[in-house]
């Protein structure tokens, strides 16, 4: 394989009413991926759940389903009324997905699972692509146990294997378990070594997927904090640089009816990685998302030959520099010596620190006097002098420190989607809408 365009998708939280909804609407990405001729489709966590909100049944289901529409940007005056009368009714009666689905996966993981299987494998062979499929809580194959599974489908709709999440977030704990393991999935694209969530964070997993001979990391995020996503995107950056390989992260966006504790929106900026030697600036990213809660599809080309010759012309060859034969011991005794260390927890608390008494201004020390009264006498600028440029270098250091705690802060409020997405309709939707106009 010389090269390869990889496609990743951004894409919304919604509560489909039906299955066709649903399928329909999933249609539209692929559709833009196709268009950029990609092979390989990334979808994000958790977006895999959307198969089971037509799986539910009663009125609390309904509600939402009504106040999830509501939301939606091309619905009419009626649909938004009746949908926000909706939502304040079932806020009223404590109507609560997660609850709603953690009775479904209870009482029919089976129909969970077919209803995932027919519509990622169905789009995977309608479009003849290999897909990542977005994670869900689904029974694994092998024991039936409830984890966060995302599986991986060819261009025939064929199964090619799945991955397990094996870091769990709070937010997964009381309905999935820790998958066991982690293995690099075959393809016809590649090998591809998967990693959801907390996985990322972890440099050991990323290294047993790239020993495992993994050719590109897929990684999936869903993120309701800045501080998350941000940790995420780094996880995937360093795995990927750490490795050398290519790597993608997919981040679930939008209205979020599913967090146990707090219910802020998913955000995150989905991007296409490469090892810094092989982007533009050193950045390690080929493209990545304008903004944090847009749905989007970014495509870009991965160049194995030269990532090839990376592998044997950098002047940090991190894949075969470390003796596996001398450090898998040492790491090994390290991470038994630190299972047996003890916990935090388990550690007295630390004394607080002795109060110490104040001091007033006239105990200090003097160490300058003024001599001058302001304002200082003009002089002459010197455009060469030192003085000027440190001044300068200093507006620019607290211009630059001033725009980044803007930048630093929470995920950004308000509705800044762009209009990508909406013109990825099917042909007869979009002539019917340009016909209005």
């Amino acid at each position: 394989m010389e090269t390869l365009i990889v496609a990743c998708v951004q894409q919304k939280m919604r509560l489909p009413q039906s299955q066709e909804e649903h399928t329909e609407d999933l249609r539209r990405f692929l559709r833009s991926a196709a268009t950029k001729r990609a092979r390989l489709v990334v979808f994000p966590e958790l977006a895999g759940l959307m198969v089971t909100p037509p799986l539910l049944a009663g009125w609390h289901a309904s509600l939402l389903m009504r106040a999830d529409l509501a939301r939606r940007r091309r619905v009419s005056f009626w649909q938004k009324m009746t949908g926000s009368l909706a939502g304040s009714l079932a806020h009223s009666v404590k109507a609560d997905f997660r609850r709603l689905l953690g009775g479904l996966l209870e009482s029919q993981p089976a129909a969970v699972w077919s209803a995932y299987e027919e519509t990622y494998g169905g789009l995977a062979k309608e479009f003849d692509l290999t897909i990542v499929a977005p994670s869900a809580y689904l029974p694994d194959p092998a024991d039936g146990v409830i984890r966060n599974i995302a599986v991986v489908y060819g261009p025939g709709g064929e199964r090619l294997g799945y991955q397990a999440k094996g870091i769990l977030h709070p937010e997964d704990e009381d309905l999935a378990q820790p998958g066991a393991e982690w293995n690099v999935i075959q393809t016809n694209v590649g090998r591809i070594g998967l990693m959801l969530g907390g996985d990322l964070l972890y440099p050991e997993i990323g290294r047993l997927l790239a020993y495992q001979g993994a050719e590109m990391l897929i990684g999936q995020g869903a993120a309701t904090e800045r501080t998350l996503y941000e940790k995420l995107r780094s996880g995937m950056l360093a795995r990927m640089q750490d490795n050398q390989l290519f790597g993608a992260i997919s981040f679930l966006v939008g209205h979020n009816d599913f967090s146990r504790r707090q219910r802020d929106p998913f955000a995150g900026k989905s991007a296409i990685l490469a090892p810094q030697e092989l982007t533009p600036n050193a950045s390690g990213v080929l493209v990545e998302s304008a903004n944090f809660r847009s749905e989007s599809v970014m495509a870009a080309v991965w160049d194995f030959p030269a990532l090839a010759n990376l592998w044997e012309t950098s002047d940090t060859p991190v894949r075969s520099r470390l003796p596996m034969e001398k450090a898998g011991a040492a790491l090994a005794q390290l991470y038994q010596k630190m299972q047996q260390l003890p916990r935090m927890a388990d550690l007295p608390a630390l004394a607080a620190p002795q109060a110490t008494s104040a001091r007033s201004l006239d105990d200090l020390p003097v160490l300058a006097s003024v001599t001058a009264r302001w304002p200082l006498e003009e002089t002459e600028p010197n455009d060469e002098s030192e003085d000027d440029l440190r001044d300068e270098g200093s507006r620019d250091f607290l211009h630059a420190a001033h725009n980044h705690s803007d930048e630093a802060g929470a995920l950004p409020s308000g509705d800044d989607e762009t209009q990508e997405m909406d013109v990825l309709l099917a042909p007869e939707d979009a002539g019917g809408e340009k016909d209005e106009e």
